[in-house]
């Protein structure tokens, strides 16, 4: 008997209207974990190369992690994966909230999508058993609409449904996908691969309870783990402002983006603070599936301007920065308004606000003129601007048309993709931390295999002080010694090597990093406690760090056939000016020889050529992975 899986992988073939089941056995899930060690199995299983990401070749993947749908806190994540529209590379988003747990307790660890639909449809998931059903009454309604429309058809309050909106059905190349209107697959635009298979929704009900190895422990552990996060300082500050703190903590430290990343830190950031947000927007704090953390936001407020829908959450710190900070945009209530466009039409807010940032800058400098935005004057500053932007970009109306692409396809459009101000790797636009202040994050942004992303890795600020609580959790991995947040040594090349591969299997398992070391209060060895208890495996930290490995090189694999190598891990130029304010303000800490040599070792670290950025056959060997060789080959 499996435990704390189904052992079935639903395969749709959307072309045909064919559903199949596909049955996997022990041994396939302690392989590959679940989430993108899943996903990536498939994709490089049946992709061909050099595909449009909007081919009927493409596929999606959304796939559980075999901890998704515990009863353990932060264990409610599932990845989606395929080749992405925005980057071109082998592209996944991890989302919490309550869909991964109702998938899985529906009969299925995983979906897979082909093939594109004659018409829109919606797949219909419960009791071991799938439907695709009529979704063209849908295709013109908000996210809210649509979740009520299907669980009213479906007479069923209480269905969990995943969509893709209006952006995704027009092919926003970073449209997202949401469940419960207010958690995200937000990066890499799979709401817009959903939308090229005419996929408008995947609606999931479990009636079927998941069988655990041991119960009682985790019923146990879940208990006294709830007590622990809420009496520690990461979990209290978590509970009492989400991620909404952030704005004013980095900005103190010279790392908030301000200005398209011209500038660190805002001269008062009291307007975006915490405490501001919860005085002005905050009603509710709200949480995911078995979590007591709870630090999703739900707001409400009166005001004849900006008149926004409660029901789709309140912004979060990359979204306040995003359409806050970097924009020059310091209200609270139109930065609530953005996001509340955003999560309606399902566009991922850090890329929905970098691509405007980077629009302005370009009409600043004459790139752009009211000829080549229909009369508008494109600036920072302006709300009521990017409020009519969002609403054009996910209609691709006018200049909206043209922002619908993502940066880097306008800065090849426009001739500016060697400019400093081309904010983006591998095509997908930078999140809202500033490297200059931690490099390990600019290590993630260069080295991700589907494009910046400040989720690659564990940030500096947690492995700085080697009395706190998160360093001490990372002895088990044989970190011992803590490093300032701004070092480009060996030391951190190895320690950013490491935690990459903690950071993939905690995704691959289905596991929010705000619950678990180093960023959370559950330490490791507990972590592998409660796996061992829901699998009934004998396994260990190392056995899972590998199975987070794998995930990395066979996304590797398919960037590699793709043709991207180390030429594509490159931070944009801006970023390695001086730093413009804040502390160490004029210095050139961040030097652009020494990072680009760092991430060569980190490919040699990693076991893949930097000239071809294809994994090497001994790596391969070490990860069981002989047949993406075969796969490199073809």
């Amino acid at each position: 008997m499996a435990f704390g899986y189904r052992g079935k992988i639903l395969h749709v073939d959307l072309t045909n209207r064919r559903i199949e089941v596909e049955e996997k056995d022990d041994a396939f899930y302690r392989t590959y974990l679940g989430g993108r060690g899943i996903g990536y199995y498939y994709l490089l299983k049946e992709v061909p190369p050099l595909i449009d990401p909007f081919s009927p070749q493409n596929i999606l993947v959304l796939a559980t992690g075999v901890m998704t749908g515990s009863p353990i806190a932060a264990s409610c994540r599932f990845s989606a994966i395929g080749k992405s529209p925005l980057t071109g590379t082998a592209g996944e988003s991890e989302a919490a909230g309550f869909f991964g747990p109702s998938l899985k307790s529906a009969g299925f660890d995983a979906i897979v999508f082909r093939g594109r639909a004659d018409i829109p449809v919606y797949l219909w998931v419960t009791g071991g058993r799938a439907e695709i059903r009529d979704a063209s009454h849908l295709t013109k309604e908000g996210a809210k609409e649509v979740q009520g429309s299907i669980r009213e058809e479906l007479k069923n309050p209480n269905i969990r449904v995943a969509q893709t909106g209006l952006a995704g059905m027009n092919l926003v190349r970073f449209s997202n996908i949401t469940n419960n209107l207010g958690h995200f697959n937000g990066r890499n635009g799979f709401g817009a691969v959903m939308g090229s298979k005419n996929l408008r929704a995947v609606a999931a009900f479990g009636t079927e309870r998941i069988p655990f190895a041991d119960s009682e422990f985790l019923k146990q552990t879940a208990i006294e783990y709830a007590k622990t996060f809420q009496d520690h300082p990461l979990g209290k500050q978590l509970f009492v402002y989400g991620t909404t703190a952030f704005c004013e903590i980095l900005s103190e430290l010279g790392a908030l983006p301000v200005n398209n990343f011209r500038r660190s830190k805002l001269d008062d950031p009291t307007p975006l603070s915490g405490d501001t947000y919860n005085d002005t927007l905050l009603q509710e704090r709200k949480g995911c599936y078995a979590c007591p953390i709870r630090c999703k936001r739900g707001i409400a407020f009166e005001d004849p301007k900006y008149k926004v829908d409660p029901g789709y959450g309140g912004p979060e710190y990359e979204t306040m920065a995003a359409f806050g900070s970097n924009l020059n945009i310091l209200d609270l209530k139109a930065i609530a308004k953005c996001n509340e466009i955003c999560n309606r039409y399902c566009m991922d807010t850090i890329s929905a606000g970098m691509v405007i940032a980077f629009a302005c800058e370009c009409f600043e400098k004459g790139i752009l003129s009211r000829a080549d935005t229909g009369g508008m004057e494109l600036c920072f500053g302006d709300a009521d601007l990017v409020i009519k932007l969002l609403e054009m970009i996910a209609r691709r109306e006018g200049v909206g048309n043209l922002l619908a692409e993502g940066m880097t396809r306008l800065a090849r459009r426009w001739g500016v993709t060697d400019q400093p101000y081309h904010l983006a790797v591998k095509g997908q636009e930078l999140p809202m931390h500033d490297p200059r202040v931690k490099v390990g994050v600019g290590f993630g942004y260069a080295i991700s295999t589907y494009g910046a992303d400040h989720m690659y890795a564990p940030h500096d600020s947690l492995f700085t002080d080697e009395n706190s609580m998160p360093f001490k959790s990372l002895k088990p991995l044989g970190l011992c010694k803590a490093m300032h947040a701004t070092d480009i040594t060996a030391e951190k090349v190895r320690t950013y090597s490491i935690l990459d591969n903690l950071w993939k299997m905690m995704d691959a398992l289905g596991l929010c990093v705000f619950g678990f070391a180093p960023r959370g209060v559950m330490p490791l060895e507990q972590m592998v406690q409660c796996l061992n208890a829901i699998t009934g495996w004998d396994t260990s930290l190392s056995e899972l760090m590998k199975a987070g490995e794998r995930g990395t090189i066979m996304a590797k694999a398919f960037n590699s056939r793709e043709g991207f190598t180390i030429q594509d891990d490159r931070l944009p130029g801006r970023l390695f000016a001086p730093k413009p304010d804040g502390p160490n303000a004029g210095e050139n800490i961040f030097n652009e020889q020494d990072f680009n040599r760092a991430i060569e070792m980190i490919y040699s670290i990693t076991g893949c050529d930097p000239a071809k950025g294809r994994p090497n056959r001994s790596k391969l060997t070490e990860l069981g992975l002989e047949w993406v060789e075969e796969f490199l080959n073809k």
